[in-house]
């Protein structure tokens, strides 16, 4: 077990950026959140500015674990810089539009976009189509509990790593079946036969957010929204915008813009643009929590 303190920007709470459905595989329990990304089981505890960090192993993503954290969480975005853009563009709002948006920025200030593994987000999201979030995470911790040697104990407790892109590849459509992804399991097995490689995912980081999603489309079972989902997610494309029913209803009652996933998806990322997916993260988590009890009529 490996344990370090990391100082952590002013804008940040764990536990708006850890549950805004950005990411699954995470549990809280009391002040802590203990969880897996790709190959590392990790406890984290807000301690007066710092995460205090329990890990089980002292690396992630190739780097060291305190940098590897500071860029899974996306500590080096300039929040400040982000906010007052937002809040510049409100000034072109409606009224009502304006006090919506800036009090989802005002509930939602500490939320970061994640830098996720791009292979565990294309999994993962593949599993997201008409599903909750309890069950995306249960289904990827099943995927990842088929392979015995991904076992971790961290603190007496018991975690799995995501499986590597050679045991995903091992997996048949039966396989996928039997761990209950349902209709999900032909696109699961699309994915491991039409992509050789990991190294699929890792070039795409060079390419803009417009290319990702292009270039992932083409993978049977992958559509605007996930696309969207893993090039925000996974690579840090911060103008993406995925369209679910919570971004369709807000732009709707605020905008009234209507349409298909991909017109929306277009018209958010040209109105918003540059930081599209930082106003999609507040809308989404301000009107999944208040939109029955405060904003529909």
């Amino acid at each position: 077990m490996f344990e370090i303190k990391i100082k952590y920007p002013e804008k940040f709470n764990i536990d708006c950026t850890l549950d805004c459905g950005q990411t699954f595989r995470w549990k809280k329990s009391g002040n802590v959140w203990k969880g897996v990304v790709k190959d590392i089981a990790l406890i984290l505890e807000d301690e007066n500015g710092c995460l205090k960090v329990n890990s089980s192993k002292n690396s992630l993503f190739e780097m060291g674990l305190n940098e590897g954290l500071r860029y899974y969480f996306g500590f080096d975005d300039n929040l400040d810089k982000i906010h007052e853009f937002i809040r510049d563009m409100s000034e072109k709002f409606s009224e009502r539009t304006r006090k919506i948006s800036l009090k989802a920025l005002k509930d939602g200030e500490g939320i970061r976009i994640l830098r996720q593994d791009p292979f565990e987000m294309t999994v993962e999201y593949i599993i997201s189509s008409r599903n909750s979030i309890v069950n995306i995470r249960n289904t990827a911790d099943r995927i990842s509990s088929f392979f015995e040697q991904n076992r971790v104990i961290l603190s007496g407790e018991e975690f799995y790593k995501f499986p590597t892109y050679d045991q995903f590849k091992s997996l048949t459509e039966k396989n996928f079946r039997d761990l209950r992804t349902a209709f999900r399991a032909k696109y699961l097995a699309k994915l491991a036969e039409t992509v050789e490689t990991e190294a699929f995912f890792k070039k795409l980081h060079a390419m803009n957010e417009i290319d990702i999603i292009e270039e992932l489309i083409k993978i049977k079972g992958i559509g605007y929204k996930v696309a969207s989902c893993i090039a925000l997610f996974g690579y840090g494309k911060l103008n993406c915008f995925p369209v679910d029913i919570w971004i369709i209803r807000a732009m709707k009652d605020l905008f009234d813009i209507e349409g298909n996933t991909t017109k929306i998806m277009e018209r958010g990322m040209e109105m918003f643009s540059p930081y599209a997916g930082y106003f999609q993260e507040v809308l989404f988590r301000y009107y999944r929590l208040n939109y029955v009890k405060e904003i529909k009529k």
